[in-house]
């Protein structure tokens, strides 16, 4: 190599790898400091990318895990609530069994309506102010909401829950009901032989008087008395003469009511003409039978309505009778109603039910069919026996309503759970992965460190040496 002064070459390469050592050397004091492989794109451009990337997921997954536990936290707040909306059906429910029962007053069915009224107000109430940090959730506004639980766009989760105040939960009941009309069977009442009249006196027939005169002890006398009274006649009720005594008879189904009359012309009028008071009851004359949904129901002769109605409703047919005010017969089922004769031909006609065959459309017997009525909680009522067997329809379908809403909320829930636990997983496993990209490894970087220091030190120590080259010269020029 030639000796020169101008050019020291040697010096330029020993500043060049004192350079590149120091330049090494901030490399490592960088990462050991900030902990980071990674510091800028020059360090790893791609590394860069992919730390990046996983830094955006750990992230992302860190705020959908909270997501999805504020979402599982609202469907838990939500069933409570729906838990207690249950017990106040159930309670309702209750109610109404009790107000259907025979043994219950109108006054006692009016203090039942009184805590159904409250209940069905605290559904609604329920309803209204469950909230979640201020925002209802059971008013019907928190629908088909859409909870973020993943790093990217449009992983989301759904749910919402309707309106289950009293007015939005709703029930069916199904009705079938046979109205009869008046029967044909009559009620007979017969007096003693003998009438004694020594003086005025007025008895009452089905509310009213007739009024006889001293001297009609004739039997035909008193019938004559009693025909003369329009209204007695208008009452359904007519006198005949049978064998020397007086005979009452009532038509299309009337009882026959006997009382004495009032004032002094009262007492003891009934027993002049021999009779005694009380109320006969209509009777079959003979025994009958009837068919409702395929069971042949008999009724001995001389049943009273009272009676036939205890043998319907102990045949187990699913028809349940009952007696009108009026005295006319009225059946009730939750499904279709099968009338008509049973092993005698005029059973139905017996008790005014004649009109319930021609309903339906099969040769033997007439169907009634049920029909079904939606209606909300609000509107029910337990104020007669008729309603409240519809109310316990209703509610049994109010109370499905809540538990199919507690069934998706409890599914959502577990959905839930499964995404947090999965969110853990995936946090943990790109963390891991981020930290293999971008941390420093400080063992190999320390190491890194001490050979660079060391190479900066012998680096100065011999351009110190290279930069004496050129004084070599003068030795030449001496």
């Amino acid at each position: 190599m030639a000796l020169s002064v101008n050019t020291n070459v040697t010096s330029l390469t020993v500043q060049k790898n004192l350079n590149k050592a120091g330049d090494a050397l901030s490399t490592s004091m960088t990462r050991l400091s900030s902990g980071l492989k990674i510091n800028s794109a020059k360090d790893d451009a791609a590394g860069l990318q992919m730390a990046n990337r996983l830094t955006s997921q750990t992230k992302g997954m860190t705020v959908a895990i909270a997501n999805a536990n504020n979402a599982s936290s609202i469907a838990q707040t939500a069933e409570g609530a729906m838990q207690e909306s249950t017990n106040i059906l159930q309670r309702l429910r209750e109610l109404a069994l009790q107000a259907s029962n025979g043994d219950k007053s109108n006054d006692d069915r009016a203090a039942l309506q009184q805590e159904f009224t409250a209940k069905t107000g605290e559904l609604t109430r329920i309803a209204q102010t469950t909230t979640f940090g201020g925002r209802n959730i059971l008013d019907g506004s928190f629908q088909n909401q859409s909870f973020q639980v993943g790093a990217d766009a449009n992983q989301t989760i759904s749910f919402g829950m309707s309106d289950i105040s009293a007015t939005s939960l709703k029930g069916t009941s199904s009705e079938a009901t046979v109205a009869g009309t008046k029967t044909s069977l009559s009620a007979s009442v017969t007096g003693q032989a003998a009438t004694n009249l020594g003086t005025a006196a007025a008895f009452k027939i089905n509310g009213v008087e007739v009024t006889l005169v001293a001297g009609d002890d004739d039997v035909d006398k008193v019938v004559t008395a009693i025909t003369a009274v329009t209204a007695v006649s208008t009452a359904g009720v007519t006198a005949s003469n049978v064998d020397g005594r007086l005979v009452l008879t009532s038509t299309d189904g009337q009882a026959i009511k006997l009382e004495n009359g009032d004032g002094a012309s009262g007492a003891g009028a009934l027993a002049k003409v021999g009779l005694t008071a009380g109320t006969n009851a209509p009777k079959l004359a003979a025994a009958s039978s009837i068919n409702l949904n395929g069971t042949d129901i008999k009724f001995a002769a001389g049943s009273t309505m009272t009676d036939v109605v205890s043998s319907i409703n102990s045949a187990s047919t699913g028809v349940t009778a009952s007696l009108k005010d009026d005295g006319t017969l009225s059946l009730f089922s939750t499904k279709d109603i099968k009338i008509g004769n049973g092993s005698t031909t005029s059973g139905l006609k017996e008790l005014g039910l004649d009109a319930a065959a021609a309903v339906g459309n099969a040769p033997d017997l007439g169907v009634t069919k049920a029909i079904s009525q939606e209606s909300s909680v609000a509107d029910l009522s337990i104020l007669d026996a008729s309603s409240a067997q519809k109310t316990i329809q209703a509610l049994s379908g109010a109370i499905e309503q809540i538990d199919t809403q507690r069934a998706a909320l409890g599914a959502v829930q577990n959905r839930f759970d499964s995404t947090v636990a999965n969110l853990q997983s995936i946090s943990e496993n790109s963390t891991a992965a981020l930290g293999r990209v971008q941390d420093t490894d400080f063992a190999s970087e320390a190491a890194q460190l001490t050979k660079q220091q060391t190479m900066q030190q012998a680096s100065t120590a011999i351009l110190s040496q290279a930069n004496q080259l050129p004084s070599a010269v003068m030795k030449l020029l001496q």
